[in-house]
């Protein structure tokens, strides 16, 4: 295939695109809408963000337009709409390694994996510093795809990755660079160098944030007791880490969430807090709820105030029914570990 019909063909290839970017459009929503549900509400994972896009229009023209590495004659993709595999993609950043490995085991368990790049691995495997991103192409599992509000995701293949805020910092800077700048070729051996080195730091800086998080558990357990104090988000976040050390934490906006169904319980204080769970074995109820992946400090408290509260902690979500069918399976979860009574 001659160039000028190779332009000609991806032209037409990004036309088809265009018309129907919008609904890549309304998948990427849905995506990011089932990341943040799945890793977030259902999971309790502590992550900086989850969102997805679709392809721009002109991104896709200029992969379409790429040459097939062995024959520059004709393109690399012969059906691009079916080939590009980042027509809808999505990005997770956490805070910590350990909520990347936890992401990841909910995404493995969640999605239909076509294919899995672990980029630090295969850095770590040459001896090396970089990109330590996790790569995944996956479709919706076999029950998603027959749901209609997954309709437009249905038959797609899609791109996510996951990968910690310094581990992002260092790949978009990183990109930037090389892929907007024409480096000379006498020039190029400094900026490898230095992004070699700043890739080390890169691994510091995630490996101090690891021990950083410890050293705060362990002072929070070690923490003397007190004079009762009143519940603020930074105060229960402390008091949560002291009862659950070995949960992870939690997002930020979860401890303010269930510091508000704690006030509608009435409960104000640490010692109120410590009264109202006193007679409740936190260890069984998370036997007894038989979780996927380690429930964070904010999911520990959840399913002790259910098991404290029983129904009466169900109905203090009337208007949510997707909240209120997911507790009273857990209810159900209690009474058959012989926890609570079978509930009505």
């Amino acid at each position: 295939m001659a160039g000028v019909e190779l332009q000609e063909w991806t032209v037409q290839a990004a036309a088809q695109y265009e018309r129907t970017h919008q609904q890549y459009v309304g998948g990427a929503r849905k995506l990011e809408a089932l990341i943040n549900e799945l890793i977030g509400e259902e999971e309790g994972i502590n992550y900086l963000s989850a969102t997805a896009r679709a392809k721009d229009p002109e991104s896709f023209l200029a992969k379409a337009s790429k040459p097939h590495p062995d024959d520059p004659d004709r393109p690399k993709y012969d059906d691009p709409l079916n080939q590009i595999t980042d027509l809808v993609a999505a990005r997770i950043i956490t805070f910590l390694v350990e909520a990347v490995d936890r992401v990841c085991e909910v995404i493995e368990s969640e999605f239909e994996i076509v294919e899995h790049t672990d980029m630090g691995a295969h850095t770590r495997a040459q001896g090396a510093f970089g990109y330590a991103s996790k790569h995944y192409l996956v479709r919706l599992n076999s029950h998603r795809r027959e749901l209609p509000e997954y309709a437009v995701l249905k038959n797609l293949t899609m791109e996510i990755q996951v990968r910690t805020a310094v581990q992002h910092a260092w790949a978009e800077f990183e990109h930037d660079i090389r892929y907007k700048l024409d480096i000379p070729p006498d020039r190029k051996p400094e900026f490898d160098r230095r992004f070699l080195l700043a890739a080390a730091l890169m691994e510091l800086a995630d490996n101090e944030f690891a021990e950083i998080d410890k050293l705060y558990r362990e002072l929070a357990a070690a923490e003397p007791d007190a004079a009762p104090m009143d519940l603020t988000t930074g105060t229960l976040t402390t008091y949560l880490t002291r009862r659950y050390p070995d949960a992870p934490h939690a997002k930020t906006n979860h401890y303010a969430w269930i510091l508000g169904i704690l006030a509608q319980l009435g409960v104000t204080t640490e010692e109120q807090l410590t009264e109202l769970l006193q007679g409740t074995d936190s260890q069984a109820v998370q036997a007894a709820m038989t979780h996927r992946f380690p429930a964070g400090t904010v999911r520990r408290l959840d399913d002790d105030l259910l098991a404290a509260k029983g129904s009466e902690y169900v109905d203090l979500f009337p208007a949510e029914e997707r909240r209120q069918k997911i507790l009273r399976g857990r209810l159900k979860a209690l009474a058959r570990a012989g926890l609570i009574e079978t509930p009505t």
